[in-house]
């Protein structure tokens, strides 16, 4: 029977079996999702535990009295990784084109249900049914999808203030095509119907959103081309320092421009002296405060827009609460920024 497991599982499940006790499995799982949420590489995460592990195995103790909390471990990984250069992060939580069917109509079958509790809350059992009743939950929820996949698109290839007019171009476009639906809707109703036929809508966006999903997974996985000419190395070092360690265009430019210099110097190719781009740019520490404060942008203008919609919209209920949530989001990773501010650099 062949084992399923990937490396990283298998060296998690390894500390059950150091001691026998399962707590300690339970630690190396906190500590590798601590990492993986701050989209560190499995790979290395897999690392660290591993060197974990061979202590606890010699000297049979609990991982927690030797290395203290899980969440401080992986803190203290962090932290070592990126002082000893070696701090590779993967793309995890981007968004690419292909997952945006997935995502979107998941999203969007979730604001059906939530519309259809909404309109029986307020008393509307029954209403009109329109095209743009149908449509708006689903660009509610698809909205934002395309927005991140524009977003995570044009940082990797471009730059930032493309990055920021791609989403904000994906925004605008499907709320303005949803906007004339509605409008011209209105004079072309489909009848009278309760408003629980929103389930029916949010079950068929669910199992689209699964097809589509089950679907893209048989693809092959892209390949990515090896960056040969140096113009090919420049543009994904810049790239990877854009999009995962969230680093500044003016910076990014800085480095650049730095190891042109440097190898131009020694008279070697960028790929001898530095290796790979990824490994280039496992030198330099992610700017988490800088993420989140564009995050935080982000929420806040969702939740901008959502107003607006609260001012023009007949459904302003559905507007405030977007709006209310956006910005409990943007509040959130906005005091994420204070803290990461106000610690090392490098937390």
């Amino acid at each position: 029977m062949t084992d399923d497991r990937t490396p990283l599982q298998t060296t998690i499940d390894a500390f059950s079996e150091a001691r026998g006790e399962e707590f300690d499995e339970t630690w190396a799982w906190s500590v590798s999702m601590a990492l993986l949420m701050r989209s560190v590489e499995a790979d290395l995460v897999r690392e660290g535990l591993a060197e974990a592990l061979t202590v606890v195995r010699e000297s049979q103790e609990s991982p927690e009295a030797l290395f203290g909390p899980a969440r401080e471990h992986a803190a203290e990984l962090y932290d070592r990784w990126v002082d000893e250069a070696r701090l590779r992060l993967d793309d995890t939580h981007s968004m690419t084109w292909r997952d945006v069917p997935s995502w979107g109509l998941g999203f969007a079958a979730v604001m059906c249900v939530v519309f259809a509790v909404l309109f029986a809350m307020r008393g509307d059992s029954l209403r009109p049914w329109t095209w743009g009743m149908v449509l708006i939950p689903v660009v509610i929820g698809v909205g934002p999808v395309a927005a991140a996949a524009a977003w995570d698109d044009l940082l990797r290839r471009h730059s930032t203030a493309s990055a920021v007019g791609a989403a904000a171009a994906a925004v605008a476009v499907l709320s303005t095509g949803a906007a004339i639906v509605n409008e011209w809707s209105k004079d072309h109703p489909l009848g009278t119907h309760s408003v629980w036929w929103y389930v029916p809508v949010a079950a068929t966006c669910a199992l689209l959103a699964t097809a589509w999903g089950r679907w893209t997974r048989t693809w092959p996985s892209p390949t990515p081309r090896a960056a040969v000419s140096a113009d090919d190395w420049s543009r994904e070092l810049a790239g990877l320092l854009r999009e995962r360690y969230s680093l500044s265009d003016v910076r990014v430019r800085t480095i650049v421009a730095e190891a042109h210099a440097h190898a131009a110097e020694t008279g070697r190719s960028l790929r001898e002296e530095f290796g790979t781009p990824s490994e280039y740019a496992a030198r330099f520490a992610p700017d988490l405060a800088r993420r989140s404060l564009l995050k935080t942008w982000f929420y806040l203008v969702m939740a901008v827009l959502n107003v607006v919609g609260l001012l023009v919209s007949d459904r302003a209920w559905s507007s405030l609460l977007l709006a209310a949530g956006f910005a409990w989001f943007a509040w959130r990773e906005y005091l994420r920024y204070l803290e990461q501010r106000r610690g090392p650099a490098t937390a």
